[in-house]
C-alpha cells in the first residue's frame, strides 16, 4: 500500500485479468489505466473522466469502487513554493540563454 492506495496491479494479477483486457472491455487507454495502477493522478484526463474510469477499473478487477474514488479524488499534496530571486525571473536573461544555445 502507497499512500493510501494498494497494490492495484497485484489484485488485478490475482484476477487473472490484464491491462490489455480492461482496456479492450472497457475503451481506456492503456496509459491511463497505468496512471490508475501506479496512482499517479496528474497523468489522468481530469474532470468527470478520471471518476469514470477509475469506477470502471475497480469494476473491472472487482475492487470497491467507493475506496478507490477516494484515494484518487482527494488533492495531491501541494509542492512547496520555490523561493526565487528578482534576477532570476528576468525575461532578457532566459531569451539570452536561449539564444545561446540555439547558436
Amino acid at each position: 500500500m502507497m499512500n493510501g492506495l494498494p497494490d492495484l496491479a497485484c489484485l488485478r494479477k490475482s484476477k487473472g485479468v490484464t491491462l490489455e483486457k480492461i482496456a479492450g472491455d472497457t475503451k481506456i487507454s492503456l496509459r491511463y489505466l497505468q496512471a490508475i495502477e501506479e496512482g499517479r493522478r496528474c497523468d489522468l484526463p481530469g474532470g468527470v473522466y478520471n471518476n469514470s474510469y477509475v469506477r470502471q477499473y475497480a469494476r473491472a478487477i472487482d475492487y470497491n469502487e467507493t475506496e478507490l474514488l477516494a484515494f484518487f479524488s482527494t488533492p495531491a499534496p501541494a509542492l512547496p513554493a520555490i523561493e526565487t530571486d528578482a534576477a532570476s525571473l528576468d525575461w532578457r536573461l532566459a531569451v539570452r540563454a536561449w539564444a545561446t544555445r540555439r547558436r
